[in-house]
């Protein structure tokens, strides 16, 4: 299908540089016990585009996610040109909270969290989003279609490891 009349979820080359420095962070921290790229690295990229101080939010939002998920959260490698349903979600709420759409950022986040960690999320959440804002990064807010029942299915069955992360 042409992309300009695909409704379906976008790869990663498509986002705005924005989103692909959010997910490239999002995703580096939550692979922090590999080698590349370092905490050091992370903070190097966002200091860069000005946005330093947002490495405390991202590593509150892993440490939520870690802590209180009920469900786990599909997060491909730093470098993987494909998104997970997952990681469009996360990128819809920190979107969200960029405009301070504060109920719709909650709702993302109770896919994975229970009601207290969605709760505990808006903070830096709203922290990071604000952030970004204020360097000149805006997340568009984007209204993805999930992943059809067949494609997830497949996504699943393309085992490289972790089902949660590759």
């Amino acid at each position: 299908m042409h992309r300009s009349t695909d409704t379906g979820l976008l790869d990663l080359p498509a986002l705005s540089a924005a989103e692909r420095l959010f997910i490239w962070g999002f995703r580096a921290k939550a692979r922090s016990g590999s080698a590349v790229p370092t905490a050091a690295d992370i903070k190097q990229v966002y200091d860069h585009f000005r946005v330093g101080d947002a490495v405390l939010s991202l590593e509150s939002i892993i440490e939520i996610f870690a802590c209180t998920a009920h469900t786990a959260i599909e997060v491909h490698c730093p470098t993987c040109p494909r998104m997970s349903d997952s990681e469009h979600g996360v990128l819809r709420a920190i979107a969200a909270a960029q405009q301070d759409r504060v109920d719709v950022a909650r709702e993302q986040f109770e896919r994975w969290l229970p009601p207290v960690g969605a709760d505990w999320a808006l903070a830096p959440v709203r922290g990071l989003a604000t952030i970004f804002r204020m360097a000149g990064l805006i997340l568009p807010d984007r209204h993805v279609q999930p992943f059809e029942h067949d494609r997830m299915m497949t996504m699943k069955s393309w085992l490289v490891g972790s089902a949660t992360l590759h």
